[in-house]
């Protein structure tokens, strides 16, 4: 009986597989013969016909069995929406619409499209269920348009969506619970919507709970939205955070422990303080760059980041100050490879940070107006090349430090205020000096000048006589 059973159980399963085989097959001659008016219909309407400004449609072959797929760029070909038909092509795989004259979404239908781009258009509003005729839908592209009105059921009937961009809009008043239905979202841009702080919702709540953001998204950007405050759920299993161009003094404090890339540049930081970094624990690349108020990373301040891969400071142009014990007294950076300093004010570096550049493959100093002194020299003894370049003393000013000799790096015996001292003391001497030979030439007073008078005197009296030549003649 055991044996029975499994014989039937393997003609059971044969069976499913040649119908699955011949589901593959059916689907394959049919994908030979995509409907040809739907295809000229979309791809070459009337009105662009027999013009450059047709789109380019191509078949490829796609995932899983190598099934052909079809790819439309309809990019910078000046289409209305009205030029465009609601039905798409059968097996459509990719839409590309960008750059274009879109001055409203277009609903298209199609159970086939993965990946739609509207970007670069005149777009400024969007209306409930614009989408939910497309639930293949993977990725939405709504970037550099100008929308500023977002209905609640906006991005209904896309179970499927992982990427929404969103990013240069005018994004003021987000209705709650917008991204709801996003079952799988697992990247969101919202970057460069610079009204964004002004939804009220926001700032009583956190995001997740007021946008109703699923907690399988790993990627949120947060670009120059004017941000002062953010609230995370702290179990948000979120991987990347970009919070640059925003108007924070410090990092957030409710940050998820799992982030591996933050990104906190152009903000208002003044100094980078331990309790910035408290919970970036499993951070791998961290980026505080052009900040204009941050001018120095306090002690302590990047021991939390155990894990950290890479660190750039760049084009912080006013960050002078980088302590020697930023790593802690210990340094515990195993993992640590690339540190970029490239346009900062820093003119030195503690010997204590030794133990962490020696361990980097890349270290960037270009723009450093580094001060080559002794206590500079374990730097030029690196094995990797810097691009850092010395400005002082002046004998070595210019020079790439590694190029300087060993012996220009060499600090002064006295401090500079005793030379100051000498010079003046030497002066004061000098002019001393003078006085006294001064003094010493002019006559004393007890001292009494007589004229002597008589016939060897200056002052004898002279007779002029007649030339006695005249008067003989």
């Amino acid at each position: 009986m055991g044996r029975i059973a499994v014989r039937n159980t393997c003609r059971s399963r044969a069976r499913v597989a040649f119908f699955l085989l011949l589901v593959v097959l059916v689907s394959a001659c049919g994908a030979e013969n995509i409907d040809a008016d739907a295809l000229d219909r979309f791809c070459y309407p009337e009105s662009k016909r027999d013009s450059r400004l047709s789109c380019e449609c191509n078949n490829v072959s796609a995932a899983p069995w190598g099934m052909r797929a079809l790819r439309i760029d309809c990019s910078y070909k000046e289409y209305r929406t009205a030029d465009l038909s609601e039905v798409l092509p059968l097996y459509i795989d990719t839409l590309d619409l960008s750059w274009n004259a879109l001055d409203q979404a277009p609903v298209f239908n199609s159970d086939s499209l993965h990946q739609l781009n509207l970007m670069h258009n005149n777009i400024s509003r969007l209306s409930a269920n614009n989408f939910a005729k497309l639930s293949s839908l993977r990725e939405l592209y709504l970037g550099w348009n100008s929308i500023s009105q977002v209905e609640a059921q906006t991005f209904a009937g896309l179970p499927h969506l992982q990427v929404l961009d969103l990013a240069h809009n005018n994004l003021h008043s987000v209705p709650a619970q917008l991204f709801a239905p996003l079952l799988v979202l697992t990247s969101l841009d919202l970057s460069w919507n610079r009204k964004l702080n002004e939804t009220t919702q926001l700032q009583s709540g956190d995001l997740y709970t007021v946008l109703g953001i699923n907690w399988k998204l790993t990627t949120l950007r947060l670009d120059a939205c004017k941000l002062n405050e953010l609230r995370l759920p702290s179990g948000a299993p979120l991987k990347e955070l970009s919070l640059r161009r925003n108007l924070f003094q410090r990092v957030p404090g409710q940050l998820p422990q799992t982030l591996l890339h933050f990104d906190i540049s152009d903000n208002l930081l003044e100094q980078l303080l331990p309790e910035d970094t408290a919970n970036l624990t499993q951070v791998r690349q961290l980026f505080v760059e052009d900040m204009s108020l941050l001018q120095g990373v306090a002690a302590h301040a990047l021991v939390p980041l155990e894990l950290l891969e890479s660190i750039s400071f760049q084009n912080s142009r006013r960050l002078s100050h980088f302590d020697g014990d930023a790593f802690g007294p210990l340094p515990k950076v195993p993992s640590l490879r690339t540190m970029s300093f490239r346009g900062t004010l820093l003119r030195s570096f503690n010997s204590s940070l030794s133990p962490v550049f020696a361990k980097l493959t890349e270290l960037d100093l270009n723009g450093v107006p580094l001060h080559c002194d002794c206590e500079l020299v374990w730097l030029k003894k690196l094995w990797i090349e810097t691009g850092g370049r010395c400005l002082k003393p002046s004998r070595i000013r210019g020079m790439l430090l590694s190029s300087a000799r060993h012996d220009a790096f060499s600090c002064d015996t006295w401090p500079r205020w005793a030379y100051g001292v000498v010079v003046l003391t030497l002066i004061a001497l000098s002019a001393v000096g003078i006085y006294l030979i001064v003094m010493g030439l002019r006559p004393h007073q007890g001292v009494t000048m007589r004229r002597k008078v008589g016939a060897g005197s200056p002052y004898a009296r002279v007779t002029i006589e007649p030339n006695r030549q005249e008067n003989l003649s």
